[in-house]
C-alpha cells in the first residue's frame, strides 16, 4: 500500500491541537492548578524539538489526570474541538480527500491525546490514525500514559498499517519538526511543511522540497499527480484592490503623521500619557477611604470601578469586589496563576507577590500574603521595584512594626515624592503610602503624596499606572516621523529635547524626573540621534555609547535596568541595531551579543518578550539586530545567521489570521499594535507577498475616524497586568506604513 503519513499540530492544525486542553480541564475545576502550573513550566523549560521532552510533557498531562472522571474529560474534550476545528488550515479537508482518491491510505499520527486526534481524523474521513492513550480504571484516569506515540513516526505507520506491505518509495510523508524525521526520510515524497529551524537545515541537507500553507497542495498537485485544484488563498482575492494600495497607504501615511505631529509639545516632546488602570484605581480608592479624604475624588474613583466591572478580567473583577464591595477573592492562587497562565511571562515567586499585595491590601484587613519570604527580597532592583518591595514587606511584617522599618519607608517615600510622584510610577507610590498608613496614619508623608497623585486622576476618574513616557514616546516618534519626512526643525526639536534628559551616566529614563534609566529608552533615543545627525549630538552619543559598553552582561546580552540583572533578548538586540553604526570601534561586544541572540532564539523562531505582549515585537527587535550582523559578514557565527533570520520570516509570514491581521500571539484576536510590528519586519524581504498585502489591507481598515490607531494593550506591568499608552499605536502604526507608502 501507499501511505501519506501526516503530522497534526502545526501541519493540519495552526499550533497545537490540544493546547487549550489542560488550562480547559483546570477552568472546570477537574484537575488542580499546582498540577497545571508544574506543566507549564516543564512546558516553558523544554525544547519542543526534544522526542524526550515531548514524552515527559505526555507524562505530566497524566498526572494531572490522576482520578479525574473519564467521562467529564471527554466533555471538555468535545468543547475544546468545537473550537479548534475552526483551525483547521484551509488545505486539511481537500488534502485528506485527494490523497484517497490517488490510492494513498492517509495515516494521522500525532503525539496529542487519542481522543483529539479521533476527533480531527473523523472530520477529515481518515480511518487509521495514533495518539497518545492515557491509562483509565474504573471510569477514572489512573495518572499514568497507557499508550505513548512511538518515537519514531515511521514504525508508528507500520503498527497502523498491520501485516500490510507499505511500499515506502511509493509513499509521502507532511511534517514541520525533528519528530517527522523518520518518517520524512524513509518516504519516496517528502515534505517540510513550514518547518523549525532545525527541520529547515535538515530539508536543505537532504534536498526536501519546502512548502507552506499556501503552496502545499499546488506543490501535491504538480509533483505526486494529487487530483485537486488548491483553492485560490483569500488574500488573492483582493487582488484587484493592490493596484490602489499604494495611494491608500500614502494617504493614510499622511494623516497619522499629521497626528502624529499635533502631539509634538513645545519643547520636543510626545507626552506619552498613560490610561487609567483597575489596579491603580483600587489602591487610591483604598487609600483615600483609610485617610478619609477627597471625597469628590473617592466618587469618581467609585464610578470608574463600576463601569470597569462589566468588561474587567477575572483579576481585575476580583480587584473591583473586593474594593467596593468588601468581597475576597474566594481562592488567591488559583486566581493568580489563571491570570499568570498563557501571559509572556513565568509565574515567579515575586510577581505573585506583586499581585498577592493587590488583592490582600484592597481586601478586608490585616495585610496577608502567603508567598516564601525570598519574595520580598529587593537586591539591584529598578528603584520603583524596590520602593514597592519595601512597602509590601512593611505592610506583612506582623504588629508591632520595628520603627526602623517606617522610618526607611518615610525617609524613601519623602525623597521620592520631593519631585512629585515617585519616580512617575503611581504603582509604586500608592504601595508606599498604603503601607505608611498602617503605621503613622496622620503623617504629613502621606498627606502631601495623596496630593501628588490626586492630579493624575484622568479624565474618566481612574488613575493611571504611571504618568507617561515622554522620553520613550518621543524617541520612538522621531524615528518614525523621520522615516515621514516630517520637518527637519520639529524632528531637531524632539532631539535637542532628548538631549537635554539625558542622565549623567550617559543613558535615559522612560519619562521626565525619573532617576532610574534603562536600556530600552537609550538605545531608541541614541538610533534617533544617529538618524538626525552625528555631528550634532556627537558627545550624547558618545556618551551613550559607553553607558552600553558597560553594561554588556558576561553572557555577552543586555539588562534592562542594572547591570547584573538577567539579559533580555529584546534589549540585546536594541543594543546591536543602536551601536552598528559605530561596529568597529564596538566589535567584540556586538560579536558576543549577537551570539547572545542566537542562542535566545527559541526553536519556533520566537523570542522570550520582555515588555511587551506580542511575539512580533521582540522577533522585529530581533530580525533588525541579525540582519545588520548578517550584512557585515554573513558567514559569521557559523553561518547561524541567515537560518535564524529565515526562521524569524516564516514565522511571521504563517501565522497571519484569516482577517490578514496578527494577533499578540497566533491564535489571538488581530489588531492593529502586532500587525503594525510584523509588516515592519516584513517590509525589506517580502513586501510583495501577498501576506503581507493582506497585512496592510487589514491595517488600513482599522483606522480610527480621527486618523488614529486603536489597540490592546502591549504592555505589561508588574507583569502580567496590562497597561496602556495609547500614542505609542499610532507610533509604530506610522513606522510599519512608512516602509510601504
Amino acid at each position: 500500500m501507499r501511505i501519506a503519513v501526516l503530522d497534526v499540530d502545526g501541519t493540519l492544525i495552526a499550533g497545537t491541537l490540544a493546547g487549550p486542553l489542560p488550562t480547559m480541564l483546570a477552568e472546570a475545576g477537574l484537575v488542580p492548578r499546582d498540577r497545571l502550573a508544574r506543566l507549564r513550566r516543564a512546558q516553558v523549560a523544554s525544547d519542543t524539538e526534544d522526542p524526550q521532552a515531548a514524552a515527559r510533557m505526555n507524562e505530566l498531562f497524566a498526572a494531572m489526570l490522576t482520578d479525574v472522571p473519564c467521562r467529564a474529560v471527554s466533555a471538555v474534550t468535545a468543547r475544546l474541538w468545537q473550537r479548534q476545528r475552526n483551525r483547521l488550515f484551509a488545505f486539511a479537508r481537500p488534502l485528506a480527500a485527494a490523497l484517497k482518491e490517488a490510492g494513498y491510505v492517509p495515516l494521522l499520527i500525532s503525539g496529542g491525546p487519542q481522543e483529539m486526534v479521533a476527533y480531527l481524523a473523523c472530520e477529515l474521513g481518515v480511518s487509521l490514525f495514533r495518539g497518545t492513550q492515557f491509562e483509565a480504571a474504573d471510569g477514572l484516569f489512573t495518572g499514568r500514559v497507557a499508550a505513548p506515540v512511538a518515537g519514531r513516526k515511521d514504525r508508528a505507520a507500520q503498527d497502523l498499517a498491520g501485516v500490510g506491505r507499505i511500499d515506502w518509495s511509493g509513499s509521502l510523508a507532511v511534517g514541520n519538526s525533528l519528530g517527522d524525521v523518520s518518517s520524512l526520510s524513509r518516504v519516496g515524497r517528502p515534505v517540510a511543511f513550514e518547518p523549525s529551524p532545525a527541520l529547515r537545515t535538515l530539508a536543505r541537507h537532504h534536498s526536501w522540497p519546502v512548502c507552506d500553507r499556501t503552496s502545499l497542495l499546488t506543490y501535491l498537485r504538480d509533483q505526486a499527480a494529487l487530483p485537486v485544484s488548491p483553492p485560490a488563498p483569500a488574500r488573492d482575492m483582493r487582488s484587484a484592490h493592490r493596484a490602489a494600495l499604494p495611494a491608500s497607504v500614502s494617504r493614510v501615511t499622511r494623516l497619522l503623521t499629521e497626528r502624529l505631529l499635533a502631539q509634538v509639545g513645545g519643547q520636543g516632546a510626545v507626552t506619552g500619557e498613560c490610561s487609567s488602570r483597575v489596579t491603580e484605581s483600587a489602591l487610591m480608592l483604598t487609600l483615600l477611604r483609610r485617610q478619609k479624604a477627597l471625597s469628590g475624588v473617592q466618587s469618581r474613583l467609585h464610578a470608574y470601578l463600576s463601569r470597569s466591572r462589566a468588561a474587567a478580567d477575572a483579576f481585575d473583577a476580583a480587584v473591583i469586589d473586593a474594593t467596593l464591595d468588601g468581597i475576597p477573592a474566594s481562592d488567591r492562587h488559583r486566581l493568580i496563576e489563571q491570570t499568570f497562565d498563557g501571559a509572556a511571562q513565568h509565574s515567579s515567586d515575586r510577581k505573585k507577590l506583586a499581585l498577592e499585595a493587590i488583592l490582600a491590601v484592597v481586601g478586608p484587613e490585616p495585610f496577608h500574603v502567603d508567598v516564601p519570604s525570598h519574595a520580598f527580597e529587593h537586591h539591584n532592583e529598578a528603584t520603583w521595584t524596590r520602593l514597592r518591595q519595601i512597602a509590601i514587606h512593611h505592610l506583612h511584617v506582623p504588629d508591632p512594626v520595628a520603627p526602623q522599618l517606617t522610618a526607611r519607608l518615610l525617609r524613601l517615600t519623602e525623597r521620592g515624592q520631593d519631585q512629585g510622584i515617585i519616580e512617575g510610577n503611581v504603582f509604586a507610590h500608592l504601595f508606599a503610602l498604603l503601607s505608611l498608613q498602617r503605621t503613622v496614619p496622620g503623617h504629613r508623608i502621606i498627606h502631601d503624596g495623596i496630593t501628588a497623585l490626586a492630579k493624575a486622576v484622568r479624565n474618566d476618574g481612574g488613575m493611571p499606572f504611571i504618568i507617561s513616557e515622554e522620553i520613550f514616546c518621543t524617541a520612538t516618534a522621531g524615528l518614525a516621523l523621520a522615516r515621514a519626512g516630517a520637518d527637519r526643525q520639529v524632528l531637531l526639536a524632539m532631539g535637542d529635547y532628548l538631549a537635554a534628559q539625558q542622565a549623567g551616566n550617559g543613558s535615559w529614563a522612560y519619562a521626565q524626573d525619573v532617576v532610574q534609566t534603562d536600556t530600552d529608552t537609550t538605545t531608541h533615543v541614541l538610533s534617533f540621534l544617529h538618524a538626525l545627525g552625528p555631528e550634532r549630538y556627537r558627545a550624547h552619543i558618545h556618551a551613550a555609547r559607553q553607558f552600553l559598553a558597560a553594561y554588556l552582561g558576561e553572557d555577552g546580552g543586555m539588562p534592562t535596568y542594572l547591570p547584573g540583572q538577567p539579559s533580555e533578548p529584546t534589549m540585546t538586540a536594541n543594543t546591536i541595531t543602536a551601536l552598528q553604526p559605530y561596529h568597529f570601534a564596538h566589535v567584540p561586544l556586538l560579536e558576543r551579543a549577537t551570539a547572545y541572540l542566537l542562542n535566545a532564539q527559541k526553536p519556533d523562531g520566537t523570542f522570550e518578550r520582555s515588555w511587551s505582549l506580542s511575539e512580533a515585537n521582540a522577533m522585529l527587535r530581533a530580525l533588525n539586530a541579525l540582519t545588520l550582523a548578517h550584512r557585515h559578514n554573513p558567514s559569521s557565527h557559523q553561518g547561524r545567521l541567515g537560518p535564524a533570520i529565515d526562521s524569524i520570516h516564516l514565522r511571521l509570514l504563517v501565522t497571519a489570521n484569516p482577517d490578514g491581521g496578527w494577533g499578540q500571539t497566533p491564535g489571538e484576536d488581530s489588531d492593529p499594535m502586532s500587525t503594525a510590528y510584523t509588516l515592519t519586519a516584513l517590509a525589506s524581504t517580502h513586501r510583495t507577498h501577498p501576506t503581507v498585502y493582506s497585512g496592510l489591507h487589514y491595517l488600513l481598515g482599522e483606522q480610527n475616524p480621527d486618523g488614529g490607531y486603536t489597540s490592546p494593550s502591549d504592555q505589561a506591568a508588574p507583569r502580567p497586568l496590562r497597561y496602556t499608552i495609547p500614542v505609542l499605536t499610532d507610533i509604530f502604526v506610522l513606522l510599519a506604513l512608512t516602509h510601504y507608502a
